[in-house]
């Protein structure tokens, strides 16, 4: 067992201690990562449990789900699908093209036109993905902007932020409602100004067949990722450095138990302990003869006498003669 002292030289030495605060720091970091991580899986989750609920659900008028032009889309509200009667605009200016949007890893254009409900009320709409030119920076062949009187089901978005960049002439880096009608010249009162619509379906109201339009836009990815399993990968991280440290000090109290243990065993040679003889040879010319023990005064060491050659070759002698 090892003693109380060594085990505290060893407890409270200088690595021991930096080691500690070592473990201490990169425990908290690794359990910081796993939260951050798992918080990011609740958004997720969250996310997508707001698609499942809300993407294919039936249409509601606009007004139900945003009673103010102004007002934000709630969170709860996101994908929901609304019915608008009223018309596109459908002049040159009205028409913009949102840069740098997917579809199947191919980047291209979103075609963003105003459309004016009939209770005075404008909801920007994203009518879908236009491929790019291969010549140049531009909208290949996009379809045209149907006119008439129309019933358009479309997926209420939050708006995405400004970003203030050089644009060409009819074409924008984001849906902001502000910022992409003042590129349009549109001033209406009535602008849904915090949200935006991606088209589900349009129809004209005279009867008449669906116009042609862009591709649609591909549903919204509702898996949960790598998060939730990042998390505990972190949290056992934050468990490995603490499993390391008490195994290191365990072994150097171990091993310095090993040490006193033979250090208490080891074997003491006496001072006393007469010298090896040889074999044939009598005992009595081996050993001193023994004095009487003396408890007052310490015992001297007594050396063996060494023998002398004519003693050896007088036992060498005796030897031969023995039958």
């Amino acid at each position: 067992m090892t003693s109380r002292s060594t085990r505290r030289r060893i407890l409270l030495s200088r690595d021991t201690l930096l080691g500690l605060v070592a473990v201490l720091v990169l425990s908290a970091v690794c359990i910081a990562l796993g939260m951050w991580q798992y918080g990011r899986y609740e958004n997720r989750r969250d996310q997508a449990a707001v698609v499942h609920s809300n993407y294919d659900a039936a249409p509601v008028a606009l007004d139900q789900v945003l009673n103010d032009p102004e007002a934000a889309l709630p969170a709860a509200d996101d994908w929901t699908p609304v019915s608008v009667q009223g018309s596109y605009c459908t002049t040159e200016d009205c028409v913009l093209y949102v840069r740098n949007r997917q579809l199947s890893s191919t980047v291209g254009f979103w075609q963003l036109v105003p459309f004016h409900a009939d209770d005075g009320t404008t909801l920007l709409v994203v009518r879908g993905w236009v491929p790019t030119d291969a010549s140049d920076s531009q909208p290949h062949d996009p379809p045209a902007v149907p006119e008439g009187e129309m019933t358009v089901t479309a997926r209420l978005r939050p708006a995405e932020v400004v970003l203030d960049r050089e644009t060409p002439p009819g074409q924008t880096h984001s849906v902001n409602p502000p910022q992409s009608a003042e590129l349009m010249g549109q001033d209406s009162p009535d602008l849904v100004t915090r949200a935006y619509g991606e088209l589900v379906a349009e129809t004209p109201r005279d009867g008449g067949a669906a116009p042609e339009r862009p591709a649609a836009l591909p549903s919204p990815d509702t898996s949960l990722g790598p998060h939730l399993s990042y998390s505990f990968q972190w949290w056992i991280f934050a468990l490995f450095f603490p499993a390391a440290l008490v195994h290191r000090t365990r072994r150097l109290l171990q091993d310095a138990a090993a040490e006193e243990q033979e250090a208490g065993e080891a074997p003491s040679t006496p001072a006393d302990a007469p010298a090896p003889h040889d074999q044939g040879a009598p005992a009595a010319a081996s050993r001193p003869a023994q004095r009487p023990a003396d408890h007052h005064r310490p015992r001297r060491a007594v050396r063996a006498r060494r023998r002398g050659q004519d003693e050896e070759e007088e036992d060498a002698l005796i030897d031969h003669r023995t039958p």
